[in-house]
């Protein structure tokens, strides 16, 4: 069995951070996470995802009936509709509205624009 006295010493250097550990923090995980996201590439994904969740929620019912948003990629939103009557709507009248609000949910550098096409 080790000497208590070694086993004291180490334990007092790893409280201290002698050990090479961090010290501690006082950010949240939400800190940590926006800072680490960018820098892993992920950013993008975790707004595609969040934009799915809450998609019903940012545009509507009706749009989310029939529009859904399907990739986040360099800033583009790609948003699949269900039928070219809605492609049509979307695109020539509600785009500059589904663009405000994706910003406003996700942020105003998130999105740079929406492309809507037909899947179905």
């Amino acid at each position: 069995m080790k000497n208590p006295s070694a086993k004291d010493q180490a334990m007092r250097e790893w409280r201290r951070g002698a050990a090479g550990l961090p010290a501690r923090s006082e950010k949240t995980a939400g800190q940590v996470l926006e800072k680490l996201l960018p820098k892993l590439g992920l950013e993008q994904q975790v707004h595609q995802n969040q934009l799915v969740q809450d998609w019903q929620k940012v545009v509507g019912e009706a749009v989310a009936k029939h529009a859904r948003p399907v990739a986040l990629r360099d800033g583009i939103l790609t948003v699949a509709v269900d039928h070219p009557m809605w492609l049509s709507e979307l695109k020539r009248y509600q785009k500059p509205l589904i663009l405000k609000k994706v910003r406003d949910h996700l942020g105003a550098r998130a999105v740079k624009d929406l492309v809507f096409r037909v899947d179905g």
